[in-house]
């Protein structure tokens, strides 16, 4: 469910304001706010409640919280009384609240608008609010990245994280480079020379893994991480600076090269002049699961795989999070429980026809009706617990908690009703045709090719959704295969 937060600042009108005795801003303000969530329905999870008057964002830590979790998206939107309650200081923090809200489009809800970054007119009119501020920010951005590339000239390296081999250091004064992590760095050459033995990326991932060496993040080493490294022109000893307009551009590093230019040369010419899987003009379909059949433990469309030397195709999830867990299954053991599954489904279609043919229609329900009625209590319960925290029952801890509650509530019975509403716009098959077409498959499958029979699964079936554990060995001749088949 979308997640909203409410700002509340004073403004230096507001505490002359209330030095006339014209009442407590940030009192009235939360009311107004609150009673506006409360009509829009919209869900508050935080209120940052900012009680000094800072003009900069540096005085204001409700503001600075504010920034880091909108770019965390904690947020679908931010209410606040109006635009200048978030920005009022000097142009630079300006600025810097715009491209916050900006680059997680993040909404800013008033009681009299409500601004969508993603909205050409809400941003202009957003910009126009803040126009000359983000006209000096963007100067400010533009003598930044002057500095940025001088230094990249300079060889410094000037990005947040060292990669993969390096650590980062300031030897002196504006002088920032990289040094080299002996252990990581043999890595990397024996990554470079797996590469240039002939090895591909998975097949690197796999031996590494396999040898027990540790990436410097995650558990296991993946593909991307390894392409990463092998187009990295900084283990060459070289900074890369990218621009739009000049594309890109390297520069001597003061960092030690961890590989030699020839090497990383060599490896460039091999990724560019390496023969691609030629497909051949007359292509045909050799997986008729293709399209189809997906491991239900991580959703990935399951392979064809041929052991060489011999006539044996079996099925195989190339996922890496399912080796071990998920195990191949040959196509004729996969064939006998679709088979199995395709007459179960069959039987259950005649004995519906054959229902209706004898006036004895099946009881049919609405089952979104149950779930439209739980909505509508949880939202009048929701309702409720304004009322509570307007008449000081509860406390704003106590209502953010059980709104929270609430909410997650309600946010899972839309996504059901989400759900079954998908399903019902997705075209149906009248029993009949649905018989049909599965006679169809039974009758055909055995003696059709693989185009065939991949056009005869598609016109039954939406998705095949596999699992498997177990090995078939002398030790355990049961197999646990499950498909479990979403029929058209």
């Amino acid at each position: 469910m979308p997640s909203y937060a409410i700002y509340l600042r004073k403004s230096r009108a507001d505490m002359e304001a209330e030095a006339k005795g014209e009442g407590e801003t940030l009192a009235r303000h939360h009311a107004q706010l609150m009673e506006l969530a409360r009509r829009r329905e919209l869900n508050v999870t935080r209120i940052y409640k900012e009680i000094v008057s800072g003009e900069n964002i540096a005085a204001r830590p409700q503001m600075q919280q504010l920034l880091a979790d909108i770019s965390e998206n904690k947020y679908d939107g931010v209410i606040v009384m109006e635009i200048e309650r978030l920005a009022r200081g000097d142009t630079i923090d300006q600025g810097v609240v715009a491209q916050a809200f900006k680059s997680t489009d993040t909404k800013i809800i008033t009681p009299t608008k409500t601004y969508d970054p993603a909205n050409e007119f809400d941003e202009e009119y957003f910009e126009f609010s803040l126009f000359m501020s983000r006209r000096e920010y963007k100067t400010i951005r533009r003598r930044m990245e002057a500095g940025r590339l001088a230094s990249c000239k300079e060889g410094n390296y000037i990005g947040t994280e060292a990669p993969y081999g390096y650590r980062k250091t300031n030897p002196a004064h504006k002088v920032y480079t990289l040094e080299i992590v002996h252990e990581e760095a043999e890595v990397v050459k024996m990554i470079y020379n797996m590469y240039l033995e002939g090895k591909g990326p998975r097949a690197i991932v796999t031996e590494l893994n396999r040898m027990g060496i540790p990436p410097r993040k995650s558990a296991v080493w993946e593909r991307p991480s390894i392409k990463k490294i092998l187009e990295n022109p900084l283990y060459m000893g070289k900074i890369r600076w990218q621009s739009k307009s000049s594309g890109d551009t390297l520069y001597d590093g003061r960092h030690e090269a961890i590989i030699s230019e020839e090497i990383f040369n060599a490896v460039q010419d091999r990724k560019e002049n390496s023969p691609l899987a030629k497909v051949s003009d007359y292509k045909t379909v050799k997986n008729y699961f293709h399209g189809i059949l997906y491991c239900e433990n991580c959703g990935k469309a399951m392979i064809r795989r041929v052991v060489t030397g011999k006539d044996y195709e079996h099925m195989h999830c190339r996922s890496y999070q399912c080796r071990g867990k998920i195990v191949s299954a040959s196509l004729p053991e996969i064939e006998e429980v679709l088979i199995s599954g395709i007459k179960y489904r069959l039987s259950q279609i005649e004995k519906q026809i054959e229902n209706k043919d004898t006036n004895d229609p099946q009881i049919e329900t609405d089952p979104r009706k149950p779930i439209t009625a739980e909505l509508t209590r949880l939202k009048n319960q929701r309702d409720k617990l304004y009322d509570l925290l307007e008449r000081g029952i509860y406390d704003e801890a106590v209502f953010l908690e059980r709104s929270a509650v609430i909410n997650e509530k309600i946010s899972s019975a839309e996504a059901e009703l989400k759900k079954l509403e998908s399903e019902e716009q997705r075209p149906k098959l009248s029993a009949e045709e649905s018989g049909s077409r599965l006679r169809a498959l039974l009758n055909e499958f055995e003696i059709s090719g693989p185009d065939r029979r991949n056009e005869l699964l598609r016109a039954s079936i939406k998705k095949i959704y596999y699992h498997k554990t177990t090995r078939m060995c002398c030790n355990k001749r049961e197999s646990d295969l499950s498909l479990r088949i979403d029929f058209l």
